[in-house]
């Protein structure tokens, strides 16, 4: 080894971070990824009000028209499946006026 590389060895050596300094990297870790779980509970939240919404409104509408064939039934279902499937891995950003409603949210439930 030369004396170069014996020089680097001891100056990386001498510069190598404390043990603190693991648990603020662990810390700020652990922060982020429940910054990242709050947002997530938060677009799940908001994209079940919307739908809860969508249903609430539709829903005089869809019985009416049921009523007048039984067979409309299928149609009903099918539609609704094909809805439900995509829904969860719909990001919250394709969802028009949907960022004010996780604003709220976001406020509401962490003051």
């Amino acid at each position: 080894m030369s004396d170069l590389d014996a020089r680097l060895t001891a100056a990386l050596r001498a510069d190598a971070p404390s043990a603190g300094d693991l648990r603020f990297r662990i810390g700020v870790l652990a922060r982020l990824e429940k910054r990242q779980f709050r947002r997530r509970v938060v677009q799940a939240i908001a994209v079940a009000v919307v739908a809860g919404v969508l249903v609430a409104v539709n829903a005089p509408a869809i019985n009416a028209w049921m009523a007048v064939d039984a067979r409309r039934l299928w149609i009903v279902a099918l539609v609704a499946a094909l809805v439900m499937f995509p829904l969860p891995g719909l990001t919250i950003e394709t969802l028009p006026g949907a960022r004010l409603l996780v604003k709220v949210l976001r406020v509401w439930l962490y003051p």
